[in-house]
C-alpha cells in the first residue's frame, strides 16, 4: 500500500511570500501560528498577523494559495494516523544558530495561535498537555542570539519533542472540543 504523504511548502518560498506582503512574521512563526490556531479550527482570526496591509494579501493570489495549502497540509498532518505532522523549519544545511532561532519562533507562533483561538489557561488542560504547552512557551523564549553549547543532535531532539508535543496538544484539545460539543447538544436536547 502506497503512503500519501504531502509535503509542506519550502521554507524559503514562504519566507519570500511573507516578505512580498510586508509581513513581520518569519516562515516558522507563520506555520506555528497556523498550527496553534488549528487546535480549535479557528484560523480566521490569525490572518491579521500576516500583514498590516490587507490589500497586499487580497491582491496576492500566490500568497493566499500558499497559506491555504499550508493550512490544509498542517490540518492533514494532525489527522494523519502515522503521526507524520511536520514543522516548517529551515533545511539542515542552514547554520545551527539560525535553525535554533527558527524553532523558537515556530513555538512562539504556535503559542500565539493557541492564545488567539481562545486557549489561555494552560493549567486547566490535562497534565501532559499543560506541560507541553508550558514547555513550548519556554522554548519560544530561548536566547538564540548567541552560540551556545548545543549540537545538531540536541536540536533534532528538541524538534522531535515539539513535533510530538503539538500532536498531543491537538489530540487533547480536539477531544475537549468534541466533549464540549456533545455536552452542548445534550443540553439542547433537554430543553
Amino acid at each position: 500500500m502506497e503512503q500519501n504523504v504531502s509535503t509542506l511548502p519550502e521554507y524559503e518560498a514562504l519566507t519570500t511570500a511573507l516578505v512580498r506582503v510586508n509581513s513581520l512574521l518569519t516562515a516558522a512563526e507563520c506555520h506555528g501560528l497556523i498550527a496553534g490556531a488549528l487546535n480549535t479550527k479557528n484560523t480566521a482570526l490569525i490572518s491579521r498577523f500576516f500583514t498590516e496591509n490587507d490589500e497586499l494579501v487580497k491582491d496576492d493570489a500566490q500568497f493566499a494559495e500558499l497559506i491555504s495549502k499550508l493550512v490544509h497540509l498542517t490540518a492533514e498532518g494532525y489527522r494523519d494516523e502515522d503521526f507524520n505532522f511536520q514543522l516548517l523549519l529551515p533545511d539542515d544545511d542552514v547554520p545551527l544558530l539560525d535553525r535554533s532561532r527558527a524553532l523558537a519562533e515556530w513555538c512562539g507562533g504556535y503559542v500565539m495561535g493557541l492564545l488567539e483561538s481562545g486557549i489561555r489557561e494552560f493549567d486547566r488542560l490535562p497534565e501532559d498537555a499543560a506541560e507541553v504547552a508550558k514547555d513550548l512557551v519556554e522554548i519560544s523564549q530561548l536566547d538564540t542570539s548567541v552560540e551556545n553549547s548545543g549540537s545538531d543532535s540536541d536540536l533534532m531532539h528538541l524538534e522531535e519533542y515539539v513535533r510530538v508535543g503539538v500532536q498531543i496538544l491537538y489530540a487533547v484539545l480536539t477531544n475537549i472540543n468534541v466533549e464540549a460539543n456533545n455536552a452542548g447538544e445534550q443540553g439542547n436536547s433537554k430543553e
